[in-house]
């Protein structure tokens, strides 16, 4: 996939986390770091938030995050990297980033974010940060991400990636499981916006019983009682439902997606989505399931429920797709020729993605 190996150092977080019950076992980050590997790249994870944990008072990221700037610099200048990729990093302002790339002439220093843009603070940072950096990819595509950076500097689309080492399960094979349908949450309190009303999804899940089959089980993750969960647990339980509920906070922000989805659909469950998101532009009605009210979200869960076979062939499907379009692979492959103004192995797919 490459023409030349290069060396990077990832500044992110990876498939380990002091913090506790941290999603990091399906870190974007530790995907797309398997897929510069895989792509034949050298890449030295940084992992910036433990960095500052580690040296702070009493395991404090805020106390610790001068020792992390420090750190950062003086590894880069005994490494002497290639590129410098920040997954997030809002611990590093942009200043230290300009300051790395003054001691170190010729790199090339690439952000990628996955944060809602709708979230005030989340665009702010961005867009400082897009300021000192070479190239940004954002999980938010259209016209309003240049409207929020400017003109100037590249920008791309960056789809949640797919990893087959990192979602293992797969419901689509099997006939029986434990659930019908899986939807997870961080923070049920948090207003969502469904098909154009705004939701507590405590409130929405019980609605959503009301309406669904008395037949159907749901399995959830952070919402209605149950405890968030994470590691192995949420692994399991990825793996042993039919469907999967994707509900972000809201719809209207092209392609838009909490990472659950790359998670859920990796892990072959039937993806019920909102076509608002803008997913229909890749994937089929026989591919996904889009929903543009919530009688037709009911529908699809009542008959993908009672046909079993229809709903394999359907989640296989999207499975499918998804793997061959945003594979950790290709999205990694995808930033770097993208950020270095070379022509990828995707050219085609992903320049229609380009900001």
């Amino acid at each position: 996939m490459i023409q030349r190996s290069l060396k990077i150092v990832h500044v992110g977080d990876f498939f380990f986390s002091l913090k506790k019950r941290a999603p990091s076992q399906f870190s974007v980050g530790g995907k797309l770091t398997n897929g510069l590997i895989r792509n034949g790249h050298h890449v030295i994870n940084f992992s910036y938030r433990d960095v500052a944990r580690a040296s702070g008072w009493f395991r404090s990221r805020r106390w610790g995050r001068g020792h992390l700037c420090r750190a950062l610099k003086e590894f880069m200048l005994s490494c002497r990297p290639d590129i410098l990729l920040l997954g997030h990093g809002y611990m590093i302002p942009p200043d230290v980033i300009a300051d790395i790339k003054q001691a170190l002439p010729g790199l090339v220093v690439i952000q990628w974010n996955i944060d809602a843009l709708f979230v005030e603070e989340n665009a702010r940072d961005f867009a400082a940060r897009h300021e000192v950096v070479d190239a940004s990819f954002i999980s938010t595509a259209g016209p309003m991400v240049r409207q929020l950076i400017g003109p100037k500097g590249k920008a791309g689309f960056l789809p949640n990636p797919v990893d087959w080492s990192v979602e293992r399960g797969r419901a689509h094979e099997k006939r029986e499981l434990e659930a019908d349908v899986f939807y997870a949450c961080g923070n049920p309190a948090r207003q969502r916006i469904v098909c154009g009303t705004s939701w507590e999804m405590n409130a929405f899940c019980h609605m959503l019983e009301e309406h669904a089959p008395e037949t159907i089980r749901f399995s959830y993750a952070g919402v209605r009682g149950q405890p968030y969960c994470s590691g192995a647990d949420y692994a399991e339980r990825l793996g042993n439902a039919a469907m999967g509920l994707n509900i972000s906070r809201r719809a209207d922000y092209p392609l838009y997606s909490s990472d659950r989805l790359a998670h859920m659909i990796g892990s072959g469950q039937l993806i019920l989505i909102e076509r608002k998101t803008g997913y229909d532009q890749f994937f089929a009605d026989d591919e996904m399931a889009f929903f543009s009210s919530i009688s037709e979200l009911v529908d699809h869960i009542d008959f993908y429920h009672h046909d079993t076979k229809e709903r394999q062939r359907v989640a296989r499907a999207g499975w499918r797709r998804y793997h061959e379009l945003f594979n950790e692979r290709r999205i990694a492959d995808y930033i770097i020729h993208h950020a270095l103004g070379e022509n990828g192995t995707n050219r085609e797919f992903w320049d229609a993605l380009s900001l």
